[in-house]
């Protein structure tokens, strides 16, 4: 099969997640916590040309769960793991902005449209959670004549990724 043939059959498959579901996984998934662009603790981290225009945030979040961040960061490979499962036992709840942000990773979900997520600004370098992003923001549409392979690589890259994570079976 060529890779423009894998390409349509992986979007037809694959589709985007609706913005909702997104924010629901952040949240009762990944037990992200919700912030709101108007919280003071969150304003030294909104860096101008890094993150995505305002008017197209879709979704701000501090993900800091001690199995969660394990899990993003590689040192667990799947959420079946028995370590992932040990660390979740550990896990702590927490409320305060300033300290999930310094021990955690912000995230800040982009949208063109606030139906589907379209791109996305990570504080740290997590390449778990862009390619659970890029899972969840589906494949580019791209005519034949403007397809590259990487377009494809990537995702299906992304897509082993997220499997292997053992969050969903694909």
């Amino acid at each position: 099969m060529n890779k423009y043939a894998l390409y349509q059959k992986t979007k037809n498959k694959h589709t985007p997640w609706p913005i909702e579901d997104v924010d629901d996984f952040f949240i009762n998934t990944l037990k992200a916590k919700f912030l709101s662009m108007s919280d003071k603790d969150l304003k030294p981290f909104l860096i101008e040309h890094e993150i995505p225009e305002r008017n197209k945030i879709g979704g701000i979040y501090g993900v800091y769960d001690l199995s969660i961040t394990a899990l993003l960061n590689g040192k667990v490979k799947s959420v079946n793991d028995r370590a992932f499962q040990q660390l979740a036992q550990r896990s702590v709840p927490l409320t305060d902005t300033d300290t999930i942000l310094t021990i955690g990773s912000l995230v800040i979900l982009e949208t063109d449209d606030f139906e589907t997520v379209s791109g996305c600004y990570i504080g740290g370098t997590i390449n778990r959670l862009y390619n659970l992003v890029a899972f969840f923001a589906g494949l580019p549409e791209v005519e034949k004549t403007n397809f590259e392979d990487y377009i494809i690589d990537d995702y299906v890259s992304s897509l082993a990724d997220v499997k292997t994570m053992g969050f969903f079976e694909l």
